[in-house]
């Protein structure tokens, strides 16, 4: 009883942190959607995002500030069906229609957005190229996940949608690590730089522990099958009919 009942616990436990996370999620989304208020027309003042940028604000920085706002959050919205739909024989046609969408609307819209705000990330050049670093990921990721498609490896596709995914989620876990900083007053020029590399790095570091430790309980179990089954003899035809 006690044995089965510890798989249970944990079982539970990270259901509660799995839904846990999906809300603070939803949350903090609504959150950047809220505070679009503040971007049309442009608010210097009251958007801590804006702030400091009134005079940077101007050409190709502008368009790309904007294009962003509308791809990233359509990238995520559609990421979060084409994860959940993936393997879905009756969303198959959806999914498969989509994920070309999505394939565009990353490589198109926010791959050479995030790029060039990039360049002008807050905290200086170290920070500035944690987020190059990301979007250029965030397009290597979705191009190799449509190349595993094409050639008919879903399992490999799924894995690299997944990174995208992951890349495309870190903007969410940047603002909640942000606010933690300073909730807690320690928010500084060198905490936006960490978290300008880690709230991707973490996501993706976690999400390869899990496939490795998975791998390593399948090879496992394997292994025990074979062990276990190395001395059965499969009895022949002939040996059926003499024993019955």
């Amino acid at each position: 009883m006690e044995q089965n009942a510890h798989p249970n616990r944990s079982g539970q436990l990270i259901r509660v942190l799995f839904w846990g996370g999906v809300i603070v999620s939803i949350k903090v989304f609504l959150a950047i959607l809220y505070q679009y208020r503040w971007y049309f027309p442009a608010d210097f003042d009251a958007s801590p995002f804006l702030a400091g940028r009134r005079f940077s604000f101007v050409g190709l920085y502008r368009w790309a500030f904007y294009l962003h706002l509308f791809a990233g959050p359509a990238a995520l919205m559609l990421g979060t069906f084409l994860l959940f739909s993936g393997g879905k024989p009756r969303w198959r046609r959806v999914h498969r229609t989509l994920g070309k969408t999505q394939c565009a609307l990353i490589g198109l819209m926010v791959v050479p957005s995030g790029l060039v705000m990039s360049l002008q990330a807050y905290a200086g050049p170290i920070a500035q190229l944690g987020f190059i670093v990301q979007s250029i990921l965030t397009g290597a990721t979705i191009l190799v996940a449509v190349s595993f498609v094409r050639a008919g490896n879903l399992a490999a596709h799924r894995r690299w949608a997944t990174r995208c995914y992951l890349l495309l989620w870190s903007p969410l876990l940047l603002r909640v690590v942000a606010g933690l900083m300073i909730v807690s007053n320690l928010e500084s020029e060198w905490t936006y730089r960490l978290n300008a590399w880690l709230s991707w790095l973490v996501p993706l570091a976690v999400y390869e522990w899990v496939l490795i430790s998975s791998r390593a309980e399948m090879r496992s179990k394997n292994a025990v099958l074979r062990f276990l089954f190395a001395d059965a003899k499969i009895p022949t035809p002939a040996e059926n009919r003499s024993t019955a």
